[in-house]
């Protein structure tokens, strides 16, 4: 057993959980306290009876969870199961659940080795507001509650004053303080009417800053980090914290999506907290300006995490600035209008870093020589996102990606249209990298150049030229233009298949690294570690980007949605080579046919998430298909295949884990494949119940 446990800790938690289906001794060792840390039970959509499935065979299981997540979960009949495992449990999620005052507080009771608790929209707990209010009660959960330090209440709109103090008070080694999403009242007009007199009794009826200031008060000497993201929180807030320096000592702060606030709120709190701060999130924040986040790179020395993402008013001048920050570690300045290609040049890809390892740029205008200066410079990056980043990214960049961020994890490389084959398999690439390495050498690129100025993105001239077809008469074509991208499309794809059959023939040596000696490319291949691929909405890719070298044994995510050339040859390889896949998503990839569902559902033996929205080809057959081997599925999405029946679930009611099915016409916003128009990933309200009736189950 300690040989097996070893071993273990090599393995990703994934394949610990494949491996641990091998023989009982390895379930046994693959269930070890050391791997239970990151493992969660997750109860979804399921009333919570200890009398039927799934709770009565969990009373009966050998493990122990200390980690449990119910979300939009119905208490019934609680038992002895918090009894049974409460003692384990270290870390417990109640997301949008129906559950009453005495149920809730009887499961607390059970939680002595309790160290986070999340309560997200559960609006029947708050709504009668006289939870907690027995002050016996609150004494004995007290004691039993002595180890909790996160404390999180997103989006419940019936939190009062009166109940968070009674939170709060039953904690008393709270480290950490959400309150994201909730209504908040800052506005210091309701003082007088809900706080008459001296104003120390909190109030019954809402929730205001004024008490939460107190509470903070009181507690500034433990705290450690505050979420106030999506509230009104204003200047006047941050003012009211800032006055509690040095005592409060902050080392995250989350304040994304708050509207209200501007650089004079910010900057005075970030200057008392400059010591000690390590990760902030001002994400959306609208009013940020350069001069803030100057002031952030030049005082906060140690910070490691910097969310800046959609800060419309943040320009190139401050971007510049990043390069200050000798600590970081993650950043995302995605979705910035007005940053371009010369601040990634001139900050923080101007020098080398061994540091950062997180970097989303998403939807911004760069350069060619921008993402490329990235690559040369940042090459501990394990995530990478370039997504939407139209103009920039093309078959020269992504090949300087393989060559040089070999360690990345994930790479996120959503609508750039410009990528081809080429650029995936490095098929004839090698005679263009070396042009262009040539070209770089002889000119410099447009770092100089004025902040107002963008960078324009690369001219034809230095994208790599095409394959050239053999020499034919010149003849004009009558075809339409649709009609010519398909018949050109058609011939570079014969011609790469025509290359790697020459490859084949000839035997070329093929490296370690991916690349050959006759075809001196480099090929996704190299990028081993790469867990997560986003390549939607990159509509030039063929079968042959699935066909060479597309090897990746620990892709555990792939996105092809709109990748509308992939067909039954390319998903034969995919699944050959990509064994581990389980999160697979081909909508409106409409050369999908049943085969090709076949192929995957029965090869991707680890599967739990498959998106076919308007794969047009489908029929029924692939339900048969997904029926007889989708024996994992957690949820299947059919949106707008509409040769499929009306009620898909009724043909997989055999599938055990399968949680969710999103039939034809349905408009279920809780999918977890997002909507492509989707620009915005920022935190949000948890999604509406769905419309469509589903299967409940269990996940673990």
């Amino acid at each position: 057993m300690e040989i097996l446990i070893k071993i273990f800790t090599y393995l990703s938690p994934s394949d610990r959980r494949e491996a641990g289906q091998t023989c009982r001794r390895w379930c046994e060792a693959s269930n070890h306290t050391a791997f239970l840390e990151n493992s969660w039970l997750v109860l979804y959509r399921q009333p919570f009876d200890v009398n039927v499935p799934p709770v009565r065979d969990l009373l009966q299981s050998f493990r122990h969870f200390p980690n449990v997540h119910f979300s939009r979960v119905d208490f019934e009949r609680i038992g002895n199961f918090f009894a049974h495992f409460g003692p384990h449990i270290q870390r417990l999620v109640f997301d949008a659940c129906e559950i009453q005052e005495r149920d809730f507080t009887a499961i607390l009771r059970c939680l002595p080795a309790l160290r986070a608790l999340t309560i997200g929209t559960c609006r029947d707990l708050f709504m009668c507001g006289r939870l907690f209010e027995d002050a016996t009660v609150r004494e004995q959960l007290r004691q039993t509650l002595a180890n909790v330090r996160e404390l999180s209440l997103k989006y419940n709109h019936y939190l009062s004053d009166a109940i968070l103090y009674r939170l709060v008070e039953i904690m008393p080694a709270l480290h950490t303080l959400a309150l994201a999403g909730s209504r908040i009242s800052f506005h210091k007009g309701l003082y007088r009417k809900f706080y008459p007199g001296d104003g120390k009794q909190p109030s019954e009826s809402v929730l205001t800053f004024h008490y939460v200031s107190r509470l903070i008060e009181q507690r500034k000497e433990s705290l450690r980090a505050l979420d106030f993201g999506d509230t009104h929180v204003d200047d006047n807030a941050l003012e009211v914290l800032a006055a509690m320096s040095p005592a409060l000592c902050l080392e995250r702060l989350e304040l994304y999506s708050c509207e209200q606030l501007s650089s004079r709120g910010i900057g005075t709190l970030l200057t008392v907290q400059a010591q000690h701060l390590q990760q902030l999130n001002l994400a959306r924040t609208i009013r940020l300006t350069d001069s803030c986040l100057v002031q952030i790179c030049r005082e906060l020395t140690g910070l490691r995490v910097l969310n800046i993402r959609e800060c419309r008013a943040v320009t190139n001048q401050g971007v510049r600035e990043l390069v200050q920050l000798p600590a970081l570690q993650v950043l995302d300045i995605s979705h910035c209008a007005e940053i371009n290609g010369a601040a990634i040049l001139e900050g923080i890809a101007s020098r080398p870093n061994r540091t950062l390892r997180e970097l989303r740029l998403r939807a911004l205008n760069l350069c060619e020589h921008s993402i490329i200066a990235i690559t040369e410079n940042l090459t501990a990056l394990r995530v990478l996102d370039l997504g939407l980043c139209l103009h920039a990214v093309s078959d020269i960049c992504v090949q300087y990606i393989f060559r040089n961020l070999v360690q990345l994890t994930e790479l996120n490389l959503k609508g750039c249209c410009k990528l081809s084959d080429e650029g995936l398999t490095g098929l004839g690439m090698g005679p263009t990298m070396q042009r262009h390495e040539q070209q770089q050498q002889q000119t410099v690129p447009q770092s100089g150049s004025s902040v107002d100025e963008p960078v324009r993105p690369s001219t034809p001239e230095q994208e790599p030229p095409p394959l050239q077809a053999s020499n034919a008469p010149m003849r004009i074509s009558l075809r339409s233009r649709a009609e010519r991208e398909i018949v050109e499309a058609a011939e570079r794809k014969k011609q790469l298949l025509e290359a790697m059959q020459r490859k084949n023939d000839l035997q070329s040596v093929t490296t370690g690294d991916g690349s050959s000696a006759a075809f001196s490319g480099y090929s996704i291949g190299r990028l081993k570690q790469l867990r997560v691929l986003t390549l939607t909405g990159c509509n030039r890719l063929t079968d042959v980007t699935l066909l060479y070298n597309f090897k990746l044994i620990e892709l555990r995510e792939l996105h092809l949605a709109k990748c509308d050339q992939i067909a039954v040859d390319g998903i034969r390889a995919l699944v050959q080579g990509c064994p581990a896949i389980e999160r697979l998503d081909l909508s409106e990839c409409h050369n999908i046919t049943d085969r090709a569902v076949e192929l995957i559902v029965s090869q991707l033996t680890r599967l739990r998430t498959l998106g076919l929205q308007h794969c047009s080809q489908l029929t029924d057959f692939s339900l048969d298909y997904l029926a007889c081997h989708g024996k994992r599925l957690r949820e299947v999405d059919v949106r707008g295949c509409q040769y499929m029946c009306a009620d898909p679930a009724s043909r997989l009611v055999n599938l055990p884990l399968l949680a969710t099915v999103l039939p034809h016409g349905s408009c279920d916003s809780g999918s977890v494949f997002p909507p492509y128009n989707e620009m915005a990933l920022g935190p949000a309200p948890p999604p509406l119940p769905p419309t469509s009736p589903s299967r409940p189950s269990m996940r673990i």
